[in-house]
């Protein structure tokens, strides 16, 4: 089954019109311990959808801005831990959570592996409608900042991070550029037969498990895929991939989304799930800065 793109773009409509009906209520208090000298660490809550309560950490540079702002994707893991990158010298760097993970885990606490396989088939009741919202609430925090300038946001993750990362570009007109490593590529077409490692796997674990319902779950997963999502992104995009990776973005997927993409710009790595590791990791820095205007 191939879901229409109006049956997509209704249901996701129904997320971003929801959003605005729950406040902000945003709190920020500074970190005296992880502040330095060239910046200031603040730990920072606010709503999601439903009033649900999340945490993040937020780097400000010292001195007189607007700075540009960059939203750090959470990945598929408990822990976000403070923004480590040479950008906080010059960009307000918001490292995001999503309900479930640690400091954002009341009441809801995520299993890894478990979190793409909570409420699966129920377009509605999974998880992942959620955590998608969180990630467009978290550029619409970073939005809220006096020391942000609303013309330079960029928004970059790997993993899970790198598919909120292209949620966040596909929803919020306000980015300028997207740094994606590594989406996972759930409900993509194929994905699922291309995919033999986690955390992918983990839906393969549940068809094993309920094979009754793949058809249906399919199905449902397709309202998720950051491939088709792609498509609506207009910012520039440097897309990260592994030539090996098995469990997030199988090859022929990533650049199936590159061409999705209006402005992507695919770099193709050895590794696998990894990408390209500190050698990408470099290019990104680099393209970030150019894009959000500081080179």
């Amino acid at each position: 089954m191939v879901l229409s793109a109006s049956t997509r773009d209704s249901f996701w409509q129904q997320v971003v019109e929801e959003l605005p009906g729950t406040p902000l209520e945003v709190e920020v208090r500074r970190n005296d311990f992880y502040s330095e000298p060239e910046w200031d660490v603040y730990e920072a809550r606010y709503n999601g959808l439903g009033g649900y309560r999340l945490f993040a950490w937020l780097s400000v540079p010292r001195g007189s801005g607007p700075f540009p702002g960059l939203v750090q994707m959470p990945d598929y893991g408990s822990a976000v831990d403070i923004p480590y990158t040479s950008l906080r010298h010059d960009v307000v760097v918001l490292n995001a959570s999503y309900r479930g993970q640690r400091r954002s885990d009341t009441p809801f606490q995520a299993s890894y592996p478990g979190l793409l396989t909570q409420g699966l088939g129920n377009s509605t009741a999974y998880i992942l409608r959620r955590v998608y919202a969180d990630a467009l609430r978290a550029v619409d925090f970073l939005l809220t900042q006096s020391s942000v300038d609303p013309q330079r946001i960029a928004v970059a993750g790997a993993g899970l991070g790198g598919t909120l990362a292209i949620v966040a570009g596909a929803f919020r007109p306000q980015v300028r550029a997207l740094a994606v490593d590594t989406p996972i590529m759930l409900g993509a077409p194929n994905a699922q037969k291309l995919t033999r490692a986690y955390p992918l796997e983990e839906i393969n674990d549940y068809f094993r498990a309920y094979p009754q319902r793949e058809e249906t779950v399919l199905a449902s997963l397709e309202l998720f895929s950051p491939l088709a999502l792609a498509a609506q992104v207009r910012c520039p995009t440097l897309l990260g991939v592994g030539a090996r990776d098995m469990g997030q973005c199988p090859p022929p997927l990533g650049e199936e989304m590159a061409h999705q993409l209006r402005h992507g710009e695919l770099h193709q790595y050895p590794g696998g799930s990894e990408g390209g590791g500190h050698q990408h990791a470099v290019l990104r820095t680099q393209w970030l800065r150019e894009q959000l205007g500081l080179t």
